[in-house]
């Protein structure tokens, strides 16, 4: 993730939504990757209307989620949309406008929504494609659900989070920082996050789009091991009898469960350690940054580059008595998995940076 910088001089952002310096409204424009200075169109209040880059002089709508819930800070440039490039993904979210604990639920959902802003960030910044699944069936949706743990009043006792034909579903609770700490520590796990759910179950979709043919099939066998295997059967193994499979050189326990999970594991970690190269080059850990948006980043410098700043990371942890930031062993095998991951994303054949229109 990187910085942006406001008309005014002012180092912005990502989430921010105004200018704590000149007071200027902001808004994030995800087909460019910039962080937009904002006015309001003559003659038009500004509260939910049309807006005007200050550079530009281009127009854009705030988000609906923006103006309505105070969730999103993401603009719109197609005037017959509504919705921004993130939220127009959204399949389901839960009943925000009254009921339980209505404003600490929105908080919630707002948390979700910005880590799902950040998964959208990195895919685009890697030129991954995103694309809305109302308009196509490879496409990608989001569901946001509820269970009794977050609100008693609805039906279901217990979502799981998790991937079905494009539609990643999160549950609201998992938001609620308490119960997602006691979730960890239930299953034994160092590492359990909003932004970590998000870029694991992205790893399952992406699975059905870069891995098409026998031969790319045949490649991820001989790295993690036969797809085809009884996935249900491993899931019911792995929870009725935790530990039972052995983590060996796999990046985490969970990875162990199955191919699929180790695959989904290794991408979440491709994509955290991309994200944070980014950031360690913005704020100068880095003598330079790693990629470019002119050709893919080298992946070997990116894997030595990694383990120097996730060990810096820990170190500045445990300096304010706090967790590992990245509390996990690469071993060979798995930069080896790494790399995979990073020849599916970089093949020469592939078409970079497909955005849905927003």
């Amino acid at each position: 993730m990187r910085d942006f910088q406001c008309d005014c001089g002012q180092t912005l952002y990502f989430e921010n939504t105004v200018c704590t310096a000149c007071q200027r409204r902001l808004g994030y424009e995800p087909l460019r990757g910039q962080m937009l200075t904002l006015e309001p169109v003559a003659g038009e209040d500004g509260s939910g209307q049309w807006w005007r880059d200050t550079r530009s002089g281009e127009q854009f709508r705030r988000c609906f989620n923006d103006t309505e819930y105070q969730v999103c800070n993401w603009l719109v440039s197609n005037p017959g949309h509504s919705f921004c490039l993130a939220c127009s993904l959204n399949d389901t979210i839960p009943e925000m406008d009254s009921g339980y604990r209505a404003l600490q639920r929105r908080q919630w959902w707002g948390r979700l929504e910005q880590a799902k802003r950040r998964l959208l960030y990195t895919l685009l910044y890697l030129g991954l494609p995103v694309s809305r699944k109302t308009e196509q069936h490879a496409g990608l949706a989001f569901s946001f659900l509820e269970d009794q743990r977050s609100n008693p009043f609805v039906d279901e006792e217990h979502v799981l989070t998790g991937h079905l034909d494009g539609l990643i579903t999160v549950n609201l609770a998992e938001a609620d920082v308490v119960n997602r700490e006691q979730t960890r520590q239930s299953l034994g796990e160092p590492y359990r996050t909003l932004l970590g759910h998000f870029r694991h179950e992205s790893g399952h979709y992406y699975f059905n789009y870069l891995l098409t043919s026998e031969q790319d099939l045949l490649q991820f066998r001989a790295v993690f091991g036969d797809e085809r295997s009884d996935y249900q059967a491993a899931v019911q193994r792995y929870y009725r009898e935790p530990g039972s499979v052995p983590q060996g050189d796999r990046i985490s326990a969970y990875a162990a469960l199955h191919p699929l999970e180790d695959w989904a594991e290794c991408w979440a970690h491709y994509l955290h350690m991309m994200d944070c190269l980014e950031t360690a080059a913005q704020v100068g850990l880095l003598p330079e940054p790693l990629m470019t948006a002119s050709s893919p980043p080298d992946i070997e410098k990116c894997l030595t580059a990694w383990l120097q700043v996730s060990v810096a990371m820990n170190a500045l942890n445990r300096s304010m008595g706090l967790r590992d930031a990245y509390p996990f062993v690469l071993t060979a095998a798995t930069l080896n998995k790494l790399r995979f991951v990073h020849q599916r994303i970089y093949p020469s054949s592939m078409p970079r940076q497909t955005v849905a229109s927003v």
